[in-house]
């Protein structure tokens, strides 16, 4: 590193003597060469002292040459201008370095201050430190070796008695004689990672104790200090061992999760390497293009236009077949492998586990199993040796953007000059994308962000083939701002097969579908268990998270890392952080490498993108036309906010009719305001007069499923949800209308194989106090149990279980458990699960499928949306409280229901992905029962059901008063529920019947029906004009877009007063 950054040094080859005219001594073993920071030439010690230069830009003491520094100084005094005092303080040539110590004062025209001047200086003298206490260490092990040898006779050796050593002595010597000859060779390589990783260690060791010892913002200081520290050394160290490590020091530069001071120097490693000496080119070029190579090439004069990892470019004048096979010359660049790059490479990948150690050191939480990965990135790298892989997937990936229409730049190949170790191609004039975007305004930097993850997102799901490594070194820029893609060694070729299931797992990350996820795994190869793949959708949705601000992005890797640690504290979760890093083995490392890298590049770009989003465009359109229904037209795909929207919003038909109404424009209105934003993606909407039944609206829009197309009709099917408690609430109070059962009717009763439940009530069941609060009884296996009423009534018969909290004591939501207990209370009475109500309600899927005259069904879904910044603070709020919630639970002194609350969230690990929305389309679900939880029918059909019993045709009055009475135990705290149920975490029930708040009403005025998790609802709003109000919706997110209060306000504004409000 120099005074202006990295510069391209003069070989040691190249120079026998001093590059000083004043000194020009001839190197020795006692004259040492040394490098000028500055400019790149050879000195000898004398004449490039260390530390001889405080550089004005890095703010550091370097060595440097008597030109260099003469001509920092001048620069550096023309910068203090004002200070007389300024001149007398900078380090001199002839202080031999002493002077570097001082220093340099801080001016008012962009200097640094003194304390950040201080803080590098004492950066400088603590890593001259750790390099003498290395040096130290390393010739002290070295002589200790030869002091045991001697010990035991080396001496006899130098007497010429080596054969009456000891046999194991003799393979010794032999040994030692071997590591002599190879001192470049893997051992050797080995041995040098080995002594940076452990020097490093016992640096970090070293700050941590010092660390522990301070407080406050000195551990902040501390932790700042020793990272730049170490950061320096690394990017020393790297950069003489060359190879492998370069490419890991690259994609590690623009990571987020690194310090910054880690940033700052690995990012010279970017821009250029040492070059190999010209002879060693010449020599190269002689043994792959044959001795008259000199005809084919003409090195232009002057240093390579870069030196990367594996190869350095030169300009040339190439001499290749044209189109009529004459020969013609044109302007290209050529690229040369450095020499002993494949035994180097070699040795690298076994050393590579090294540097995951020294990452898991600083970061157990966050990089435990960093060395696997580095294996699987440097097992990737090898690749790259070969030039012809890399021209042939250079031609590929140029064939299929110019077939396609891209507007990136991929230079052509030329053939005739492909080798093992050379390669050929056009010249491109651009600037990398680090230096275009220090002089581009941002919407210049939006548009170069935009076409780099567009095209790699076209890679993925279009082109068959993808660069996985895309850090900004191998990025240009053109000067009509085309982006260029360079270094095609690191790619993957992609089967048809493949390129789908990209496609679907980008859409599966959208739509949170773990089960999804599942078919890719099984189309790339892989058998993913559930438990993975439901750990595995979060982990790509944060890894392809919108682009954000660099101190938010530091920040999610902060809260990322303080999660997973939390992870530790709890042995049942010690998984979770091991499925969710599936996603970097395997098929899928090449993936979350490159998709890593391109949000990295962004957000240090301080370019904001939806990531996700742009990947999930380009192959939805694929499955969509792939998925849709026979004969179905399929809907216009339009991005909005963070997803996407299907278009039209209204089906011909829909939207050719008229309306019924002012409330019914008012109510279309929102829907169709809330479908342009992205909020909704299909939607039935019944408005009765509670009195009369007249229909004041009757709304059908958007679509049924992101996947099949069809417009949503009247007729359509919807999956109600929770809604379908409050069908088996109305037949069990018709029963006990009927004298069949009775509110106090004990379980024990009618189901006597359950002694732990058998106290429960029927009251109890429909209020929702039984204290039955888990949500999944322990033992049960899978999934098809749970769908399997019969199987899962036994289940709970030989469980024996008993509720959480005593029977009455509070009232809090049962999910599963309403329907399981109500359905073993009716078992014994002998009764279906609706008695007796004249509803057409489908308890699942198939049966849904037929008895709606073959209309498509609604399936839950979650939004197809990106990762935005809102949903990542989210998710890190969800778990954090999800981790409080367990440690109070498990802490000495906890109260009772801290312990529950600890067990109820604590039930649900593992089996998430058992009451996900798209675990409903899964056939165990979809043939099987889940009374209370799945039901299919249509808002008119829902509707009708409650306009009856608010007309007393169902229940008789009395019955039908109580069951509006709220039975929420007085005093009682808010309950805490699964992430899934939060909506009901303060709701509030009668006898199955929720009472619902109505938005702009009084507390005490409330409608009465049931609401579902995902924004449907069904509520009858009492007012001047009573109203039936039932909306059901297909994406789970509306609570949160907003969309049912908007409709439930306007329904009970009109409700309060009989006419719409303006």
């Amino acid at each position: 590193a120099g005074a202006a950054g990295l510069v391209r040094w003069v070989p040691n080859e190249a120079a026998p003597a001093c590059m000083e005219p004043q000194c020009n001594r001839h190197f020795s073993a006692f004259v040492r060469r040394h490098h000028c920071r500055a400019c790149g030439g050879v000195f000898c010690r004398r004449c490039a002292p260390a530390g001889s230069m405080l550089a004005p830009h890095s703010n550091r003491s370097e060595r440097a040459c008597a030109k260099c520094r003469s001509a920092v100084y001048r620069s550096a005094a023309s910068a203090l201008a004002g200070d007389a005092s300024a001149s007398s303080r900078l380090p001199l040539a002839d202080d031999g370095g002493a002077a570097a110590g001082a220093p340099r004062p801080s001016s008012h025209d962009g200097e640094q201050d003194a304390t950040e001047l201080l803080m590098n200086w004492n950066v400088e003298q603590q890593l001259r430190g750790i390099r003498w206490a290395s040096s130290v260490a390393a010739y002290t092990l070295i002589l200790s070796l030869l002091a045991i040898l001697w010990a035991s006779r080396w001496h006899l050796v130098l007497g010429g008695h080596a054969l009456l050593l000891p046999v194991w002595m003799q393979v010794c010597l032999g040994v030692v004689g071997a590591l002599v000859l190879w001192v470049r060779s893997l051992i050797w390589r080995l041995m040098r990672v080995t002594w940076v990783v452990l020097v490093l260690m016992a640096s970090i060791l070293r700050t941590f104790r010092l660390a522990g010892a301070a407080s406050g913002k000195g551990v902040t200081a501390i932790w700042e200090m020793s990272h730049r520290v170490h950061a320096k050394f690394m990017m020393e160290a790297v950069a003489d061992l060359s190879g492998f490590y370069v490419k890991i020091a690259q994609s590690l530069s623009v990571q987020t999760a690194i310090p910054e001071a880690f940033h700052l120097e690995l990012t010279k490693l970017q821009d250029a390497m040492p070059a190999d000496p010209h002879e060693e080119v010449e020599r190269t070029l002689a043994e792959e293009l044959g001795k008259d190579w000199r005809k084919k090439v003409i090195l232009h004069p002057g240093p390579p236009l870069g030196s990367a990892t594996i190869a350095q470019v030169h300009r040339a004048t190439l001499r290749v077949p044209g189109p009529d096979g004459m020969e013609k010359e044109v302007q290209g660049v050529i690229k040369v492998q450095h020499r002993k790059m494949q035994g180097n490479l070699t040795a690298d990948m076994y050393a590579a586990g090294l540097l995951g150690r020294v990452f898991a050191f600083i970061s157990p939480d966050l990089f435990d199993d960093m060395g696997g990965i580095i294996r699987d990135i440097a097992a990737l790298t090898k690749a790259e040796l070969d030039f012809r892989v890399e021209a042939e997937n250079q031609r590929l990936a140029r064939a299929a953007v110019l077939s396609a229409g891209i507007d990136v730049v991929i230079p052509s190949v030329f053939d005739s000059l492909v080798t093992r170790r050379v390669l050929a191609m056009e010249f491109i004039d651009g600037v990398r994308l680090n230096d275009f975007a220090k002089t581009a305004g941002n919407e210049e930097k939006k548009r170069a962000v935009q076409d780099l993850i567009g095209f790699f997102a076209f890679s993925f799901t279009q082109a068959g083939i993808f660069n996985c490594d895309p850090h900004p070194g191998n990025l240009l820029v053109t000067a009509d701002s085309k982006l260029v893609v360079l270094d095609w060694g690191q790619a993957r070729r992609l089967t048809d097969c493949e390129m789908e299931a990209y496609c679907l797992l980008f859409v599966a990350a959208s739509l949170e579908n773990p089960y999804m996820l599942l078919r890719v795994g099984e189309t790339i190869g892989v058998r993913y268990t559930e438990q993975a793949a439901v750990s595995m959708i979060p982990a790509l949705r944060f890894l392809m998270r919108d682009s954000r601000p660099l101190s938010m992005s530091k920040e999610d890797m902060h809260n990322l890392e303080k999660m997973f640690a939390g992870f530790g504290d709890f042995s049942e979760l010690s998984n979770v952080k091991g499925n969710a890093k599936e996603i970097l083995r395997g098929p899928l490392m090449p993936l979350s490498k490159t998709v890593d890298l391109l949000h990295n590049v962004s957000t240090r770009l301080s370019v904001n993108l939806s990531l996700l989003q742009v990947f999930t465009s380009k192959g939805y359109a694929h499955l969509l036309q792939h998925s849709a229904a026979p004969g179905v037209v399929l809907p216009t795909v339009r991005m909005a906010g963070v997803g996407f929207v299907l278009e039209p919003a209204l089906a011909p038909a829909e939207a050719a009719r008229r309306g019924t109404g002012p409330l019914e424009a008012r109510l279309r209105g929102i829907l169709l305001d809330a479908h342009r934003r992205g909020d909704l993606l299909g939607a039935q909407l019944v408005v009765l007069d509670a009195r009369d039944g007249t229909v004041l609206s009757d709304v059908a829009l958007g679509h049924s499923s992101y996947l099949r197309g069809r417009a949503v009709t009247h007729a359509t099917p919807f999956n109600v949800g929770e809604i379908s408690k409050l069908v088996l609430a109305l037949g069990s109070l018709r029963l006990v209308d009927q004298g069949v059962l009775r509110l106090n009717s004990k379980l024990g009763e009618f189901w006597p194989a359950t002694p732990g439940l058998k106290d429960i009530t029927l009251e109890q069941i429909l209020s929702h106090t039984a204290g039955v609060l888990q949500v999944i009884p322990k033992g049960v296996a899978d999934m098809a149990t749970v769908g399997d009423l019969a199987g899962m009534l036994g289940h709970i018969e030989s469980s024996d279980w008993k509720p959480l909290l005593p029977p009455g004591a509070k009232q809090q939501y049962h999910h599963f458990t309403f329907g399981w207990l109500l359905a073993g209370l009716l078992r014994g009475a002998r009764q279906g699960i609706t008695p007796g109500l004249d509803v057409q309600l489908a308890m699942n899927k198939e049966v849904a499928t037929t008895s709606f005259g073959g209309q498509d069904v609604a399936d839950l879904t979650h939004a197809m949306n990106s990762s935005s910044i809102e949903e990542i603070a989210d998710m890190f709020e969800v778990v954090n409280g999800f981790l409080d919630n367990l440690r109070k639970g498990r802490a000495a002194g906890a109260t009772q229901e801290q312990k529950v609350n600890s067990e109820v969230l604590m039930g649900v690990h593992g089996f998430t992905h058992w009451f996900l929305p798209s675990a409903f389309e899964q056939p165990c679900y979809a043939k099987g029962l889940l009374p209370g939880v799945v039901g299919y029918s249509t808002a008119k059909d829902i509707a009708g059901l409650l306009l009856k019993a608010e007309q007393g045709k169902i229940l008789k009055s009395d019955t039908l008063k109580n069951m509006k009475r709220s039975r929420r135990c007085t005093g009682q705290d808010d309950a805490v529920l699964p992430r899934e149920f939060r909506n009901f975490t303060d709701s509030e029930w009668g006898l199955g019947a929720e009472l619902v708040a109505l938005p702009g009403r009084d507390k005490a005025d409330k409608g009465w029906g049931h609401t579902s998790s995902g924004g449907s609802f069904a509520v009858v709003v009492p007012g001047q004009r009573p109203l039936v109000v039932v909306l059901l919706l297909n994406r789970t997110d509306s609570w949160k877009r907003g969309v049912p209060q908007a409709v439930l306000k306007a329904a009970a504004d009109f409700a309060a007063c009989g006419a719409v409000k303006a």
